[in-house]
């Protein structure tokens, strides 16, 4: 029994520990986010609501058929006659002739369809791209806290070193007190960025909507040992983008359901066309007293049988006079059309804006990224000189530490250069359709 019980902690410690060392993939991170995102969710049920629309249009081609019954009671003033009657119905229409309307509304529902999967594909892609920007952001974080670390050993070293000078008589003591004010400056640049990570780590968890508490991804080095702008322009990225973008499709759908609404519209000055058809019986009784002994039964059937009509029609309307409302249905649906078609351009307009301010990003980050290299390979020769002359006592630890920091600032700049180009890249890739990946 004890060796039961052991095993089924041991077990349930291993589950939680696995849990809490899953590391998520960028891949993970959408995907799981695609699947459970709450947004998402309700985009998907908003195009399910729409397939019941189709349902409804296509119901307009359909005869309806509907019955009916009634059942009345007539009493005389001395309350001593019961008339009792009842009337029972069966009757249905079908729509011959509407100008087309029902179809058009049909098309107009199956658009909807589109519409809603459409705008489910932008949010797709949206929460997409915010995953790879925080995910990138987590990455950048984690580097900086490798990067402030060794500069803690160096610092710790350096404490060491002059802690031995020091012992021998070669330096004085407040040197010691420089160094140690520089290891606990260095111990809070630590500290600031174990925050960013926990930060960026939460918004990453919050936007795929996990919990946050042992939340971790991938470690993911990113080299860019041949930084390189693969597009040579931004006309490229938008010529595929204006054709592949669901924003534009949208709006050319939008285009398509405005004019159909002028047609529908129209369809109010062609007449309309029913074919008709009911089935309808009725039964009378009269009696001085209606709970009397007599024959209800049979006279109930004789009188249906007897009773019972048929009646097959045909409807025909045409509005001749509706004080021009249609006209101005018809004219507003024009209008309305107009303004979509704007809404086209408009959204070109914007996607293009987007991706020439994207390119011009992407060419300052590299920009950026190769000036940053060129700095930090500067600071790397100042500080092996500066740590020579160090440790052959031709330089102080104030001096020395100036060229510390500008050698731990420059590979600072490096990293957020070379995340920052990677990112903006990302973006070129989004547009043109390239799936986003980070390895």
């Amino acid at each position: 029994m004890n060796r039961l019980i052991i095993a089924i902690v041991i077990y349930i410690i291993g589950i939680n520990l696995g849990h809490a060392q899953k590391k998520w993939s960028l891949q993970e991170c959408v995907d799981y986010a695609l699947e459970n995102n709450i947004s998402l969710k309700r985009a998907k049920l908003n195009t399910k609501a729409s397939k019941e629309d189709i349902t409804i249009a296509k119901a307009r081609l359909l005869p309806n058929v509907s019955a009916s019954a009634s059942q009345n009671f007539g009493v005389d003033y001395k309350y001593d006659h019961t008339n009792p009657s009842n009337n029972i119905g069966l009757s249905t229409s079908l729509s011959l002739y509407s100008g087309g309307r029902n179809k058009l509304l049909i098309k107009q529902s199956e658009n909807s369809i589109k519409l809603n999967n459409l705008d489910l594909e932008t949010l797709q892609n949206n929460i997409s791209l915010q995953i790879a920007n925080n995910y990138l952001n987590a990455l950048f974080n984690k580097e900086n806290i490798k990067l402030a670390k060794e500069q803690i050993t160096i610092t710790t070293a350096q404490s060491n070193q002059i802690q031995e000078l020091i012992d021998a008589g070669v330096k004085p003591r407040a040197d010691l007190l420089d160094i140690q004010a520089t290891l606990a400056t260095n111990k809070e640049q630590l500290t600031t960025s174990e925050n960013a990570l926990d930060l960026s780590l939460l918004n990453l968890a919050q936007l795929i909507q996990v919990p946050s508490s042992n939340f971790d991804i991938q470690n993911v080095t990113i080299n860019l040992d041949k930084a390189i702008l693969t597009y040579s322009n931004s006309d490229g990225i938008y010529q595929k983008a204006a054709t592949t973008r669901p924003e534009i499709k949208k709006a050319l759908l939008d285009i398509e359901n405005a004019k159909l609404g002028v047609k529908i519209a129209k369809t109010n000055n062609s007449p309309t066309v029913n074919l008709n058809y009911g089935l309808n019986s009725n039964y009378t009784y009269a009696s001085r007293n209606f709970y009397g002994n007599n024959n209800i039964i049979n006279n109930l059937g004789n009188q249906y049988y007897r009773n019972y009509r048929h009646s097959l029609g045909v409807t025909a309307r045409y509005t001749i006079f509706d004080g021009n409302a249609t006209t101005a249905n018809i004219n507003k649906a024009k209008i309305n059309k107009e303004i979509i078609e704007q809404n086209l351009e408009d959204e070109k307009l914007r996607l293009r804006t987007t991706i020439e301010r994207a390119f011009l990003d992407a060419k300052a980050s590299l920009k950026q990224y190769e000036s940053s290299l060129s700095s930090l390979k500067a600071q790397e020769e100042s500080f092996n000189i500066a740590q020579e002359r160090y440790k052959l006592g031709a330089m102080n630890s104030f001096d020395f530490d100036l060229v510390k920091n500008r050698l731990f600032n420059s590979k600072i700049a490096v990293i957020n250069a070379k995340y920052n180009f990677v990112f903006k890249t990302k973006v070129l890739d989004f547009y043109s359709g390239t799936p986003i990946i980070i390895e």
